[in-house]
């Protein structure tokens, strides 16, 4: 779309999100919230350097959410006009006063007035799509000239352009404009009839700046020159007992999967357990130690171009870093409005929809573990016989967040504080608190890496950052 089609669909959505907020009001309900998005997307995916698909696609829609004291009604709309949205308010309202229980409290007492935007150093909207496309194929030439093995590649490159408007009757006026940049691919390399393959994503919330800014190229050969090594000079790994030193890819998938999700308020009440599973964290868990004092894992949405970045929330709460586990001590859970009226403690900043068409979930946003004061160095010279694990290829979870597993991509061996040669596949598998309890060492250095975190029925695909510093284990038993 262009500036002055975009203008005009974002007039012709404000009146109508207010429109459909005042017939809620009428109706004499306890809150109801009405939601506008309009998201301008573009898609690419390449395999060996050939453009298969571009996508560009316009999404937009009105929902409406009403809260009675028996229940909570929501709906949505992509019709325009005012026969639309006063369907999507009468189904709305016919789903809340279809139940008969206690409802919660939606209100939070903190009306809010905002208008945030994300600055767009090259805006999406001022390069054409034969640019984009060319800087892929440039991307994927210099994956393949990185290394002399025979290599299959697949890179997709998406963006959006979401501009939001969120009213309702407690007085939360929020308009948002944000922009999302991915890069993403898929690499196998093949030496005989031997393989070693790794996907990454890459995540930023702005403009086309996002490739530089992420430094994709350069994270890309990196991932190519890993995967040589390990195929050229692999050794099969030899299990026991042993120290582990983590590098920030596996650090923070541990955060986001063992401490992000078990953390959701909505999980923890049951709500997930047929969809996403349950978590092994109760209502009564706040202060229970779950690791070492050196761990203290926060969600931050506040991060300034962060794949996971918002100011205010899809439910017009401004958001805020939540400390999840606080120096190994269970702190705070993730919490939306529903949530957090549920268990007497607010939200939180942690409603988010991946679209106008589904209700905000409890989600994360960005999941870190907090730096400490070690230089990486530090951390492997004390190590007299361990594995450093850079990167994982696989890692596996129960639904309560408990037992674990993660399988080594990149990964060396140490010894007498020095890193040696790579080993093939070394794995781990572990409890939470075990993998968490054994961190005797935190490093300095904090690096993310961008996801899709998938939650819902109707699925959601969000946007988030997860990462840390690297991270010492004493102790551990790998296969």
């Amino acid at each position: 779309m262009n500036a002055d089609e975009t203008e005009s669909a974002l007039g012709v959505g404000y009146g109508l999100a207010e429109r459909a907020l005042a017939l809620c009001s009428a109706s004499g309900v306890r809150y109801a919230s009405v939601a506008y998005r309009l998201s301008d997307e573009l898609g690419m995916f390449f395999k060996n350097g050939s453009l298969s698909v571009i996508s560009p696609e316009v999404d937009y829609g009105i929902s409406v959410r009403v809260a009675t004291r028996g229940g909570i009604g929501f709906a949505a709309t992509n019709n325009m006009n005012v026969q639309g949205i006063k369907k999507a308010v009468r189904s709305a309202l016919s789903m809340a006063r279809a139940c008969d229980g206690m409802a919660a409290d939606l209100n939070t007492g903190r009306p809010e007035k905002a208008n945030w935007t994300v600055v767009q150093k090259i805006r999406l909207d001022s390069m054409d799509a034969e640019l984009k496309i060319k800087r892929m194929v440039e991307l994927d030439k210099m994956l393949k000239e990185s290394t002399e093995l025979k290599s299959f590649r697949q890179i997709g490159y998406s963006e959006s352009t979401n501009s939001k408007y969120y009213i309702d009757t407690e007085g939360t006026q929020v308009k948002a404009s944000d922009p999302k940049v991915e890069v993403a691919y898929f690499l196998m390399l093949q030496s005989g009839s031997d393989y070693e393959q790794a996907h990454r994503q890459l995540g930023y919330t702005g403009g086309f700046e996002a490739l530089e800014e992420l430094e994709v190229e350069t994270q890309g050969t990196g991932d190519v020159k890993a995967l040589e090594e390990v195929l050229r000079h692999g050794k099969t790994f030899r299990g026991g007992k042993m120290d582990l030193v983590c590098g920030s890819e596996v650090t923070g998938i541990a955060c986001h999967e063992s401490c992000g999700h078990p953390m959701e308020a909505d999980r923890i009440m049951g709500r997930e357990a047929s969809q996403a599973g349950k978590s092994f964290v109760t209502s009564d868990s706040i202060g229970m130690r779950v690791g070492s004092e050196l761990v203290t894992i926060v969600d931050d949405p506040t991060l300034p171009n962060s794949y996971g970045f918002y100011e205010y929330d899809d439910e017009g709460v401004r958001a805020r870093t939540r400390v999840l586990y606080d120096k190994g001590k269970i702190n705070e859970f993730l919490q939306n409005r529903e949530s957090g009226a549920k268990s007497l403690q607010s939200s939180n900043g942690a409603g988010r929809a991946s679209s106008y068409g589904v209700e905000p979930l409890v989600r994360m946003a960005n999941t870190y573990l907090l730096p400490g004061d070690w230089s990486d160095d530090e951390i492997v010279g004390e190590v007299s016989h361990g594995v450093l694990l850079k990167s994982f290829n696989e890692w596996n979870i129960d639904d309560r967040r408990y037992n674990q597993k993660y399988v080594g991509r990149e990964a060396y061996m140490i010894e007498n504080g020095k890193v040696t040669g790579p080993v093939r596949s070394p794995t781990l598998e572990i409890t939470t608190p075990g993998f968490w309890s054994m961190v005797d060492a935190v490093g300095k250095n904090v690096k993310f890496y961008g996801a899709t975190c998938g939650k819902g029925d109707p699925m959601q695909g969000m946007e988030v950052n997860m990462g840390g510093p690297m991270i010492r284990l004493r102790n551990v038993v790998l296969k």
